[in-house]
């Protein structure tokens, strides 16, 4: 897994466009919640989170973005293999992934390896949460992660 961060880099996502889903939101950097947890931007807004702390989307190694699917990751699960997704990165450049795979994952079988995938190419995971609300412990009972590669 690469080590590169947002700290070892000067440029990090600020825009994120997905044409297929209607999806065009600013990305803000998130670290983790007080119980350790990937955080996530409000729900109140349109923004989306780049977990800081991890891979540079462009740089070696699964980079990981998160929103909330009432929010701007509503239609994320409308996303097709083959369907691409945009960063704008704060240098200016543009990355452009392609959608590889859609799934779904119980909660409880989710582990951090699934979502920050060691890999030697440049790939992007996107999160959101999917299934069933619980209300007693106040989350969805699955979550969806979209991957997909650097062109």
């Amino acid at each position: 897994m690469s080590t590169k961060t947002a700290r070892a880099s000067n440029d990090y996502p600020t825009w994120i466009y997905a044409p297929s889903i209607s999806l065009f939101s600013p990305v803000q950097g998130m670290g983790l919640t007080k119980n350790g947890e990937l955080d996530v931007p409000s729900g109140l807004t349109n923004n989306v989170g780049w977990y800081k702390n991890g891979v540079v989307p462009g740089s070696t190694g699964t980079a990981v973005l998160d929103a909330h699917v009432f929010a701007a990751f509503k239609n994320l699960n409308q996303i097709q293999a083959g369907g691409h997704i945009y960063l704008l990165m704060a240098s200016g450049k543009f990355l452009d992934y392609v959608v590889t795979a859609s799934n779904l994952y119980p909660i409880k079988n989710l582990s951090p390896y699934t979502l920050f995938t060691p890999t030697a190419s440049k790939q992007l995971n996107l999160i959101t949460c999917a299934g069933k609300y619980i209300s007693s412990v106040g989350t969805y009972d699955h979550r969806l992660i979209v991957s997909a590669k650097l062109v």
